[in-house]
């Protein structure tokens, strides 16, 4: 979720890599400094300053800081993009490396005919997803006919539960895993163990609640916490803002 920005857009990918990327994200410029969530997942970004950029796992929130051009993200689902990057995701975890240590030639060409359109700062959000997105589909398939590992459908099926509110004992039975076992093979494939994962996800689930007209006690009650005063403490540590600054973002976000 983003925060106190000019122009936000996401789209989905096409059906053929629904199961590798949960959407394509751009940023117009010039926008904001802003607050960026935990969210589970590995991104791809592609800007014209800082070239291509793999974005590993977060555990807490980060302000991104201002900029001028637009910027394009590739949001992969959680634990997918181990299939087609052979850094290891825990290696990636709160930080990031060039796109170019783990695709080689192919992120120096996908830079290249990228770099254009993101030099244009007359386009929008929505521009700029048009223009890229063929191309990075075109990129992400050819690296999935190359180089693709198989997905670890068992950690799917757990990020899956821990996503809508299971508990770890239940995302690992619907897994047909013990916890342990579960536990060492989501850390290869997510960047982060799922009992951290299940908290991300519930104060996405809150995030969204808000941004949908909730109150901090409804949207606390709504993703599943205990009560508003869990809420808050898992906001203060994992955003670093409370459930109150999450409202006064939506809102002003909204208008």
């Amino acid at each position: 979720m983003l925060y106190d920005i000019g122009v936000y857009a996401e789209i989905a990918p096409p059906p053929r890599l629904r199961s590798l990327v949960a959407c394509y994200w751009a940023i117009s410029g010039p926008f904001a400094d802003h607050r960026v969530l935990p969210d589970g997942c590995i991104d791809v970004l592609l800007t014209a300053d800082g070239g291509a950029r793999l974005v590993g796992t977060m555990t807490r929130a980060i302000v991104a800081p201002p900029g001028e051009r637009a910027v394009f993200g590739v949001r992969f689902r959680p634990g997918e993009a181990a299939r087609i990057a052979p850094l290891a995701p825990a290696e990636l975890t709160d930080g990031e490396a060039s796109l170019a240590d783990a695709w080689g030639a192919d992120a120096r060409a996908l830079e290249g005919r990228a770099l254009r359109a993101l030099e244009d700062r007359s386009l929008s959000a929505h521009d700029v997803l048009a223009r890229l997105g063929p191309l990075v589909d075109r990129a992400l398939e050819d690296r999935l006919a190359r180089h693709a590992r198989a997905s670890d459908l068992a950690v799917r099926a757990a990020a899956d539960a821990l996503a809508t509110g299971s508990t770890v004992h239940e995302a690992a039975r619907r897994a047909s895993l013990s916890e342990r076992q579960l536990a060492r093979r989501f850390c290869a494939r997510v960047g982060i163990g799922p009992k951290a994962f299940a908290r991300v996800m519930r104060l996405q689930r809150a995030t969204s609640a808000i941004w949908s007209g909730a109150n901090a006690a409804e949207a606390a009650l709504l993703a599943g916490y205990a009560d508003q005063a869990h809420f808050t403490r898992d906001a203060k540590d994992l955003a670093g803002v409370t459930p109150v600054r999450f409202v006064q973002d939506a809102r002003a976000a909204a208008q």
